[in-house]
């Protein structure tokens, strides 16, 4: 139980057993809670809303707990400024209000995001470790949030809403950078490049690396509309 929760920092099994069977167990919950909804009056989909965003919040609190009583929270890592962080609460609000702008923000920004980190999470500690199972269980949530938005809540994304997702996406980085260099930070890594391995690893160093990010970016939310797109309409 002290290693679960210690601060010993141990080399990450990317893609090894425990990761992709995680990764799996957060696609079958996910599909379990969809179908869940669909089949549901709009009752118990209250209630799976107010579920689904508790863990969320849960996940969120135990995170900042664990932090905080090692004596590793600080402003310059842990305050919710990273596009997941950022992206936790909004999916909070929008499960509870199903406000259309934020169910856009939770389709596009939330499951292009989120995923990512599933796909490279945070393995600082490795995957016997506490944080490893918050890091999937709240990523995780926050994808099947978004999927949850489209396939429940009966949000239809328009042509427009990637070109929407991308312009916020800049116009948040446009007003973190400056928090970054004030705090000494580096939430959305825009300052540098993240330590363990992403997608940007692929990418030349500062500062192409956040230009070069960025058809990646749009080309991510052009494929999140394909499944909604209407020719005769777009």
């Amino acid at each position: 139980m002290g290693e679960f929760f210690g601060t010993t920092r141990v080399p990450f099994d990317l893609f090894g057993p425990v990761h992709l069977v995680s990764i799996g167990a957060v696609a079958v919950v996910g599909v379990c809670l969809v179908r869940a909804g669909l089949a549901a009056d709009e009752r118990g989909r209250r209630r799976l809303r107010a579920a689904l965003s508790l863990t969320i919040f849960l996940f969120l609190l135990s995170r900042h707990l664990w932090k905080a009583g090692t004596g590793l929270w600080a402003v310059q890592t842990d305050l919710p400024l990273h596009l997941c962080s950022a992206m936790a609460w909004v999916t909070i609000f929008g499960l509870w209000t199903r406000h259309p702008r934020a169910l856009r923000l939770m389709y596009f920004l939330g499951v292009a995001g989120a995923v990512q980190a599933l796909l490279t999470p945070d393995g600082e500690f490795g995957v016997a470790h506490f944080t490893f199972f918050e890091s999937l269980g709240s990523h995780g949530a926050v994808v099947i949030a978004g999927v949850w938005a489209v396939m429940v809540e009966d949000y239809r994304p328009t042509a427009r809403d990637p070109w929407i997702a991308f312009g916020l996406l800049n116009l948040y980085a446009a007003v973190v950078f400056p928090l970054n260099r004030l705090l000494g930070s580096n939430f959305l890594y825009l300052i540098e490049k993240p330590a363990g391995p992403t997608i940007l690893d692929f990418f030349p160093g500062w500062p192409w690396y956040i230009l070069l990010i960025e058809p990646v970016a749009i080309g991510l939310f052009l494929a999140l509309r394909l499944p909604f797109r209407n020719p005769a309409a777009d």
